[in-house]
């Protein structure tokens, strides 16, 4: 059993009854009515009940129904969050669930999720369905595993046809719809060997690789792949193995995923290579870019992987990768190396140790299905532990916080998995960090580690030598609780609460004898030394006799410790801020904190310390409490106090409470308290002994056993009654009151006692205390029937004392006070202080006698029915953090000490709660009319009113206090969750929490009485008072009320609106008060979802511009936004479909009637009846509502900002099941030529949604128009694009063009969608009928009950001069900076409308005024007005008529013809964008005049000296094959365009324009075009477990000659090139056209040319790196080179591109500079592509790299050097050791002497001697240099030899020299732990070259 399967209630020592079946039953039973009536508010309401700890029956069925209601339902959007998050959370809980138990049909889903992806103009509030998206995305991550996996290939054959990579537009939503419908779960028992075949994922999963090679390492592409095989490999674990090939693409992958500087680019793109992709999404409401996963997620993905992927220890398997890729990142986890990439790398690192801490608990459970050949082996997860190990360390002193974290969090998962290889080195670097005085991060480090590693160190059967270090590193941390660094302090608590909390108990063991010599292990002589590291396989046999006489030995120490500890505790408190500074709520959350830990560990100490250290710790308490008297200090001494009464209840009575009241009664008599103050703090140190004394007194009676009080009985009555009667200070008589208080709870409350981390009846066992050390870390299990858990409960005798406390000081004072209010006010001053005083005291006196009455009855009120209390419950003010939900239509047990209301003390308690009441209702109107300035007393009794009506036995504020501890608790002390264990300690804290939860419960949502309302009528009297503090606690009391209450808001609503109205006395005082509550979370959703209240606010607020107050302005605008964001137009009652009907019905038919039941059927159509009768109700004053905002639209004298919120609830509260209203319409069309934008800019978007309805309805009312059946889905029987035509698809454009309008290219259907049948043909494909010929309109017929708003606008648009206002007043200049004058979507949007509706007419009438501003170049305005009316004309034509568009291409072209030829750099961005919007998911052929104009109006003229102007003509070509890529590239083709005259341009605005033009135009040729889905995934498998490498291509033939004929011609210029004349020559041009043409395939998506040809071009790119005399072409080259090494490559691609790299290499022409540039993009070549290359390659890479070490030029040498320590950090010990041994032979012959000032007698051996033991110490360096921060067995011996070459002439002596002063650098701060990996004898020979020399040696 989990925790969150645990019903905590059975904890409970009351009769609950069958509380659990009857809230099955009556969920069940009220959920088919409200499903059956439509009744959804209720059904949200009823949702809202279900938590994690509610059982039910069919929780199957439950999830079904609530799939249904998502999928089939149109829910609003708080019902369809509940559902969409319920359901998510149940799918995810119900681990045990499986496709054999539920399935689902993943279509529905998927429409869903497509509708709301890729919404509909006439779909209405966008930002609900992106909140609406997201809920449906979290249900489809959960829902995946019960997709059926037969449903795979159907799944792919609804998606693949939309996939095309040759440009990256729209298609990451195709992606991640492929990554969350591809379903992932293992094949149904029962399944057939044909169907495991078809479904099985080896079938389809080459597919996915596939498309995963189309773009490796494009941003989110990666991460959504590795997304969907780890989902398989978690889901299908014992069942699927992934193949090496497979994993290493997976592993290549993942490593970009780090943002590592070696993988990224270090040269940014040049600027002109921005626009060369066109996102038409843009255009649309698509998903935002945050869908994709953050860095974070994907390394969460990566981790997951490789731990469900690692079976065996095979070569090339997943541990083998993982190991080879632990050593390639551990450099960058060290602490210098701090970047952009420590975060990622530092949760990597954490969510491997998770990830195999879950694997491996999964796999010891006995209920696994992981077959035992699959799971992981002891072994494995040792060598596993160990590599991670490595890395944790390296990160545990990290300079970032959050990287500290990660790493302790690591430590604690391994050390979970194999403690033993965890805890021996970490303990050894924790000690020495502690005891460190100077590196104080460091120590912090370490206790933070402790703290979180306490439960697993102490833990004994898990690490019994863990239990030996408790007690050393228990007074080793003591230092650590220092007063001046609340850091190290908290860190020393927590480590010292954990290791309590797990079961370490203070006591000292005896110990016998000496301690046990060690045994001798036989283990570790049976290691082979072959063995790579023998702790993987000596496993731990730890000697348990010196084990236990350790552990017994260190127990001495905690008598001490104790003493030290509570003396460090008392002067921490004693100096510790406290809130009594200042008010009550200014303290630091820090401080705060900190007390909360410092009470937490020490009540937790005290309970597990012995019984023999009692006395000293009674001593210590009683003499710091009796002995310190600090104002400051005496919050922080009630909680130490509260902890030992806690703990040690008697004891802390017996030393404290008589001591206590002898001082207060001592300090009263001395006339102390006397003086009149109402401050809460008291200023007074005459007055600190006593307040101190008596905060002791508080503490020591709160929850206490009424036994132990009832022996201090007449004390405690002696010094409240005297404190009360006597003392006028409120701080003091504040306390009494709170004494009082906490003498009745404790008397009648229930509470559990606080006790030890075992039960009683175990603590007291002599073997356990003789042994307890053997049970730390032995948690109880709570599922377990005999889990003791003691309760302390009121006898009655302790009711009695209770009620005699009630009668004798609360009842008094109740009539005393109705007494004095009856009197005449007094007008002296100083008795009006004592009045006020008096007031006071009786105000706080009764509030705490409230408080106490609510254990001893429940609430009065019967409960409200669910379906009546929507409002109050969905999204309410505590939603997020109420408890278990029981029953809102009932109340549950909650141990009462009275439940019979005709006993007589009920009647009593229930009469003194009445009298409150009365006298509460009674003194707000007194202190209305008498006392409105006394604003201290106002605040008491509007705090006494909330305590009266929401505090029953607990209030909200508590109970999430105790919900936080809760939380804190889950937070820092990790237990088992699957397990069900947990420390006793916090299963306290839970089960009190959950009884507050039921008491809270009881007191909401009941029936208010006649007083309740009359008191909260009274109350919002208060919420306009001129005060601001007491409208502020009026305000928020107010709200508390109408949440637990809320048949007390409704009245209040109309007194609240109408402070808003206009009127010669309004205050804007009332105003602001009024808002306020308004603003409250119970009024704002009645307001929003109750259409009696909604219009009546709206209308109110667009109304109330009387008051020019900026705060008034403020909150009408935030109230407005709020309710505009989250309301919705009314919607009729749902027609329930049969599957839903079905469920409904067998929902639960064990437990309710049968619905056949003519009662039940009763109810169901009377509750249909109810929500028809609403829905009419709502569209009655939705169209008022619509009327009133349109007069306030029309009306003059309305302001901008209120017309505003006007037109913002036109906007929001439009449906498509709602008709337009025609006066709406007409006025938003007027507002078009608005003076003001905002209007202007608001009536487009109104107007733009609204046209869309009417469209939308009138294709649904008249399904014979043009617009609807023009359209309609053609089968193509799988035979692709051969079932639409005859003709090449990919010709259909060119043929169109050829042939003209009447060929069959022309004439064949139009299809739309770009991507459709490029990597794949669908099954059926929407296609468009060609216009015919004839004038019918596209909307020849209009709904009907549109046609009048229909006509208004028409009647408009058609008047005179409309279109010369609109092209008027929209292309005026934005008051913005030029640049920030875009082209407007939202109005370009609007056009498409309008001409879409009313077609050419329109368009005619509009003509004159868009030719005008067309022809208006000079005005950028102008030309981006015209921009947008002609993108908005083209886009809205797509259903007219032959007749109408040839009428529209008659006007255009000419027209578009001009401005081309007209363009600017400032206004050709608009015609850009024009024809992007246009063009956007439209069949090329709808525009082939204006295609042919592109192309063929005024072609491309290499010759022309106006670069501008040609650079247009060619985006504008680009802009094509971007808008339809491979559809349209043959047409452009036909055209001949002379680009390849332009390679040496002389204009470089003219070259890079064409180099990005034939990239692009070339790479746009490559289609995949599979007829069908299946049998595209048939195809694919043949290529292997890693399907068909789509990662290059070569190109056409004639693409392929194309980009020779270039290199070829940029070689012959090079001939002819002139150095010194700069950048003039061909060559130099030529060189930039043909840079910029690959560097646009790095900036493409589509990079498969520039993979395929660069390498072939390499050498060319190394010289022109080094082209001195053009600073453009260096550059350009580099980025080429840069971008080209940083590729992730496939396996078949990356062996041949590293053969031409080290071709280039290995070539003796080149020059030493082309070297010098070649090896480090080398070595970024292979640590890109580590896991792509074979062993044979990376040899190869090595030995070249070491050739170099020994080239002639110095500079080839270092660099040599450094790519060759490089290579050695991702090389194997296999490698490492040849190198070792090849170049300590080149420094085994030592120089020959040469005497100082003679040359040596052959001078060429001895250059050459030299250089070959050069290159020897270079490649030791390189070895040394590679591992900065560790020291390998072999580096000792390589320090020896390097050491034995300082002598040797420069450059070897610099080399060496170098060399060891970086090593020093890198280990100075481990070198205390290296030093020990040397000899004596080694570390003597070294300590010259590690220790820096002496200027006075």
């Amino acid at each position: 059993m989990r925790f969150d399967e645990v019903n905590w209630s059975k904890l409970l020592p009351y009769d609950r009854g069958d509380e659990d079946a009857e809230f099955e039953r009556a969920f069940v039973a009220n959920l088919r009515v409200y499903i059956l009536s439509s009744n959804y508010p209720a059904v949200t309401a009823l949702l809202s009940q279900l938590d994690r700890q509610v059982p039910l029956v069919p929780p199957i069925d439950v999830c079904r129904i609530l799939y249904e209601l998502i999928t089939t339902q149109a829910l609003d959007l708080a019902l369809f969050s509940m559902c969409t998050s319920l359901l998510a959370r149940m799918l995810r809980r119900e681990e045990k669930l499986t496709i054999d138990d539920f399935s689902i049909d993943w279509r529905k889903l998927y429409d869903l999720t497509r509708s709301l992806a890729f919404p509909k103009v006439w779909h209405g509030n966008h930002s609900q369905r992106r909140s609406k998206l997201k809920s449906v995305l979290e249900v489809c991550c959960a829902a995946n595993r019960f997709i059926p996996p037969a449903a795979a290939v159907e799944v792919l054959q609804e998606l693949l046809p939309s996939v095309q990579f040759n440009s990256l537009d729209w298609q990451i939503v195709n992606i991640q719809l492929i990554n969350l419908f591809v379903p992932t779960s293992v094949l149904p028992l029962g399944s057939t060997t044909i169907e495991s075949a078809e479904s099985a994922p080896e079938r389809w999963l080459p597919t996915i690789f596939s498309l995963w090679s189309f773009n490796l390492r494009a941003s989110g592409y990666d991460a959504y792949f590795l997304n969907l095989v780890t989902c398989l490999a978690v889901e299908q674990r014992g069942q699927l193995r992934f193949t090496n090939e497979q994993i290493r693409i997976a592993f290549a992958s993942g490593l970009h995923f780090f943002n590592l500087p070696v993988t990224r680019g270090a040269i940014p793109l040049p600027r002109n290579l921005s626009f060369s992709l066109t996102d038409t999404s843009y255009f649309y409401r698509l998903p935002a870019n945050s869908s994709l996963p953050l860095s974070e997620e994907r390394a969460l993905t990566f981790a997951r992987f490789i731990v469900y992927t690692m079976n065996d220890e095979s070569p090339g398997g997943t541990m083998e990768l993982f190991e080879q890729l632990v050593q390639m990142i551990e450099p960058f986890y060290h602490p210098s190396n701090n970047g952009s990439w420590t975060s990622i790398l530092s949760r990597f690192l954490r969510n491997l140790s998770k990830e195999l801490l879950e694997r491996v608990t999964a796999e010891t459970n006995e209920d696994c299905r992981v077959p035992l050949d699959m799971r992981l082996t002891r072994r494995m997860r040792r060598r596993f532990v160990l590599s991670l190990r490595t890395l944790a360390m390296l990160l545990l002193f990290s300079k970032s916080e959050d990287s500290i974290s990660m790493s302790h969090s690591t430590l604690k998962h391994l050390a979970e998995v194999e403690p033993d290889l965890i805890f021996e080195p970490l303990l050894d670097t924790l000690y020495t960090a502690i005891d460190s005085v100077t590196e104080t991060h460091r120590m912090i480090s370490a206790m933070r580690a402790l703290a979180k590693l306490a439960s697993t160190l102490s833990n004994f059967s898990l690490y019994p030598e863990g239990a030996q270090h408790v007690a050393p590193l228990l007074i080793l941390t003591l230092p650590g609780i220092d007063v001046n660094d609340t850091t190290k302090t908290w860190f020393a608590l927590t480590f010292i609460r954990n290791l309590c909390l797990n079961g370490v108990v203070l006591e000292e063991l005896p110990v016998t004898g000496d301690m046990p010599a060690p045994r001798t292990s036989s283990k570790a002589s049976m290691v082979s030394e072959a063995v790579e590291d023998p702790s993987i396989d000596n496993l731990p046999e730890p000697d348990m006799d010196q084990v236990e006489w350790m552990t017994r030995a260190s127990t001495a120490q905690f008598e001490t410790w104790l003493d030290q500890y509570l003396r460090r505790i008392f002067v921490l408190v004693d100096n510790m801020s406290s809130s009594l500074e200042t008010s009550e709520a200014s303290s630091s959350s820090g401080d705060s904190g900190l007390q909360a830990i410092v009470a937490q560990t020490t009540e937790v100490v005290l309970l597990q310390c012995s019984e023999r250290y009692y006395p000293m710790v009674s001593r210590l308490i009683t003499d710091f409490v009796t002995n310190t008297s600090s104002l400051s200090a005496v919050d922080n001494m009630n909680k130490i106090v509260f902890a030992f009464a806690s703990a040690m209840p008697e004891i802390a009575l017996q030393a404290l409470l008589p001591v206590s009241c002898e001082r207060i009664t001592e300090d009263i008599e001395n006339g102390v308290g006397r003086t009149p103050s109402l401050s809460k703090r008291t200023r007074s140190h005459s007055e600190t002994t006593l307040v101190w004394f008596a905060s002791v007194l508080a503490v020591l009676t709160d929850q206490q056993r009424g036994e132990y009080l009832m022996r201090y009985k007449d004390q405690l009555l002696r010094t409240v009654n005297l404190i009360l009667d006597h003392c006028m200070s409120r701080q003091v008589y504040a306390t009494a009151g709170r004494i009082l208080l906490n003498i009745i709870s404790s008397l009648t409350c229930m509470y559990t006692k606080r006790g030890h981390s075992v039960p009683d009846s175990v603590w007291n066992d002599p073997e356990f205390r003789e042994n307890h050390f053997r049970h730390w870390g032995e948690l109880p299990k709570i599922d377990e029937p005999d889990f003791e858990l003691e309760w302390i409960l009121p006898n009655q005798k302790d009711v009695d004392l209770s009620l005699e406390l009630l009668r004798n000081v609360i009842v008094p004072r109740i009539a005393d006070l109705d007494k004095f209010m009856d009197a005449v006010p007094s007008k002296q001053e100083a008795t009006a202080n004592q009045d006020n005083v008096y007031f006071n005291k009786v105000f706080v006196l009764l509030r705490f006698g409230v408080r106490a009455l609510g254990c001893l009855i429940p609430p009065p009120g019967a409960p409200i029915a669910a379906d009546k209390l929507a409002d109050a419950i969905v999204d309410g003010h505590d939603a997020s953090s109420m408890p278990t939900r029981f029953r809102i239509d009932g109340k549950v047990a909650a141990g009462y000490v009275f439940t019979d209301p005709d006993s007589e003390q009920y009647r009593e308690v229930a009469g003194i709660r009445d009298k409150i009441g009365a006298v509460i209702a009674k003194a707000l109107d007194y202190m209305v009319a008498h006392n409105e300035d006394d604003v201290e007393n106002i605040k008491a009794l509007i705090r006494l009113t909330h305590d009266y009506m929401c505090h029953y036995g607990m209030d909200r504020t508590a109970c999430s206090s105790l919900r936080r501890t809760w939380n804190s608790g889950l937070d820092s002390f990790t237990f088992d969750n699957s397990m069900c264990k947990m420390p006793r300690y916090f299963v306290t804290k839970r089960v009190m929490y959950i009884q507050a939860a039921r008491l809270l419960h009881n007191s909401r949502f009941m029936s208010a009485s006649e007083l309740a309302k009359d008191i909260t009528l009274k109350l919002s009297r208060l919420c306009l008072s001129l005060y601001s503090e007491v409208r502020a606690h009026a305000i928020s009391i107010l709200e508390s009320i109408m949440s637990i209450l809320p048949e007390t808001k409704y009245p209040l609503i109309p007194s609240f609106l109408a402070e808003l109205d206009e009127k010669e006395d309004s205050d804007p005082e009332k105003m602001i008060g009024a808002l306020h509550v308004l603003d409250t979370q119970p009024l704002r959703r009645v307001c929003m979802r109750d259409w009696h209240y909604f219009p009546q606010l709206a209308l109110a607020l667009c109304r109330a511009q009387h008051e020019d107050k900026p705060l008034v302005k403020k909150l009408i605008m935030n109230i407005a936004v709020t309710q505009v964001v989250n309301l919705s137009a009314p919607m009729p009652a749902q027609t329930i479909t049969e599957p839903l009907l079905g469920l409904v019905r067998a929902l639960g038919s064990s437990l309710v009637p049968s619905l056949d039941d003519s009662g039940f059927e009763a109810t169901v159509a009377q509750g249909r009846a109810k929500c028809d009768e609403s829905y009419q109700f709502a569209q009655t004053e939705n169209a008022k509502l619509v009327s009133s905002l349109v007069d306030i639209l029309r009306d003059a004298g309305t302001t901008w900002r209120f017309a505003a919120i006007a037109g913002y609830y036109v906007d929001y509260i439009s449906s498509a099941s709602l008709s337009p209203e025609p006066r709406l319409m007409g006025t938003l069309a007027e507002n078009l030529t608005s003076d003001l934008v905002l209007f202007r800019e608001s009536s487009a978007i109104n107007l733009t949604q609204q046209l869309g309805i009417i469209k939308h309805r009138s294709k649904l009312s008249f399904p014979d128009i043009i617009a609807s059946s023009s359209r309609s889905d053609v089968d193509l029987g799988g035979k692709g694009a051969q079932a639409l035509t005859k003709l090449p698809f990919t010709e259909l454009c060119e043929r169109a063009l050829a042939d003209g309008d009447t060929s069959e290219a022309a004439l064949t259907p139009y299809l739309d969608n770009p991507s459709t049948g490029w990597f794949t043909w669908p099954l059926a494909a929407r296609v468009f009928a060609v216009s015919q010929q004839g004038g019918a309109l596209a909307y020849g017929k209009i709904d009907p009950e549109c046609q009048l708003a229909y006509e208004a606008v028409r009647d408009i648009l058609f008047s005179d001069g409309k279109w010369d206002r609109i092209a008027k007043l929209f292309s005026q200049e934005s008051s913005r900076s030029p640049e920030d004058d875009n082209f407007g979507v939202t109005r370009a949007a609007f056009y498409t409308q309008v001409f879409s509706l009313y077609d050419c007419s329109l368009l005619e009438l509009a003509w004159p005024a868009i030719e005008r501003l067309t022809l208006d170049i000079e005005k950028t305005g102008a030309q981006r007005a015209a921009s947008e009316m002609i993108a908005g004309v083209l886009r809205g034509s797509k259903h007219w008529s032959r007749e109408s568009l040839e009428k529209m291409w008659g006007l255009v072209i000419p027209l578009l013809s001009t401005a081309f030829s007209k363009l600017r750099p400032d206004t050709l961005r608009f015609w850009q964008t024009c024809l992007r919007f246009a063009f956007a998911r439209r069949d090329p052929r709808r525009f082939l005049p204006l295609v042919r104009l592109i192309i063929y109006g005024n072609p491309f003229d290499p010759l022309s000296e106006a670069p501008f102007a040609e650079a247009a003509k060619i985006e504008l070509l680009l802009l094509l094959i971007n808008s339809w890529d491979w559809r349209i590239v043959s047409a452009i083709a036909a055209s001949k365009p002379r680009l390849h005259d332009a390679l040496a341009h002389p204009y470089k605005q003219v070259r890079d324009a064409a180099g990005i033009l034939m990239y692009t135009l070339y790479s746009a040729e490559y289609s995949v075009s599979y007829t069908n889905a299946e049998l595209a995934i048939d195809d694919l498998a043949r290529y292997g477990a890693t399907g068909r490498d789509f990662s290059h291509w070569a190109g056409s033939q004639k693409t392929q000659a194309f980009i020779k004929e270039m290199a070829s011609r940029v070689n012959e210029w090079k001939a002819d090139h002139i150095p010194s004349n700069e950048g003039t020559s061909n060559y130099s041009r030529g060189s930039k056209t043909l840079l910029t043409f690959f560097l646009a395939g790095f900036s493409y998506s589509s990079k498969r040319l520039a993979i395929e040809h660069i390498p072939s071009i390499l050498p060319m790119f190394s010289v022109l790196q080094e082209q001195n005399d053009d600073e453009e072409v260096a550059r350009l080259a580099r980025a080429v080179m840069q971008f080209f090494s940083q590729i992730l490559y496939t396996a078949q691609m990356s062996e041949g591109v590293t053969s031409k790299v080290l071709a280039l290499l290995e070539e003796s022409s080149n020059s030493w500079h082309v070297i010098t540039k070649t090896l480090p993009l080398l070595c970024t070549l292979t640590f890109s592509n580590r896991f792509s290359l074979s062993r044979e390659v990376r040899m190869r890479i090595v030995d070249t790299t070491a050739l170099f070490l020994e080239h002639d030029q110095i500079e080839v040498r270092q660099i040599a050097s450094k790519s060759l320590s490089s290579l050695v950090k991702c090389a194997s010990s296999n490698v490492i050791a040849d190198i070792n041994v090849k170049f300590s032979a080149k420094i085994s012959t030592r120089l020959p002497r040469v005497r100082y000032g003679k040359p040596p007698k052959d001078l060429a051996a001895y250059n050459r001697l030299v250089l070959t033991r050069h290159a020897g110490v270079l490649g030791l360096s390189c070895l040394v240099l590679a591992f900065p921060y560790n020291i390998p067995d072999w580096m000792p011996k390589v320090l020896v030899l390097l050491a034995g070459c300082i002598d040797d002439p420069n450059p070897i002596q610099s080399t060496v020299q170098l060399t060891f002063a970086e090593f020093r650098r890198t280990h100075m701060d481990t070198w205390h732990e290296d030093r020990k990996r040397f000899t004596s004898s080694q570390l003597e020979l070294l300590t010259d070259m590690l220790v820096s020399p002496c200027y006075y040696a």
